[in-house]
């Protein structure tokens, strides 16, 4: 759920469905940068292998990124099924403009989902983050 509440802040009450965190980013070159436009001469070729050797940790980091998303194909199916079929406890993360501010576990799908919703119509009222602790 995202909202804003009366002071503009951003927030966003969810659940993590997996239990860890991406952590992996992929930088961004710019606008224009498609590495096309090398010539047919020995410096460009030169230039060429040069580049080619500083792309290889970006490459190899696309390859741990590409890896990781099929990771994650491949347990979010059993990750849910464990937590239905075992009740393990979803974790109701909080953020504020982005940043986690508050993370709490909720055992059950429906106990999280009123959890949320408390979460966020005390964060509309105008509660702090302390009161919100203290009130699970």
């Amino acid at each position: 759920m995202r909202f804003r509440d009366d002071r503009n802040v951003r927030w966003s009450v969810r659940r993590r469905w997996l239990p860890w965190r991406r952590r992996a980013s992929v930088p961004d070159w710019g606008p224009g940068f498609d590495g096309s436009s090398l010539g047919d001469d020995p410096i460009s070729a030169v230039i060429g292998i040069v580049l080619a050797v500083l792309m290889l940790p970006v490459l190899l980091l696309a390859l741990v990124v590409g890896l990781e998303f099929l990771l994650l194909l491949l347990l979010v199916p059993i990750w849910v099924f464990m937590r239905a079929l075992f009740g393990l406890p979803w974790t109701v993360v909080t953020r504020r403009d982005g940043k986690i501010v508050h993370e709490e576990a909720v055992r059950g799908w429906r106990e999280s989902a009123d959890r949320i919703e408390a979460i966020a119509a005390q964060l509309r009222d105008g509660r702090d983050l302390a009161a919100i602790r203290s009130n699970r």
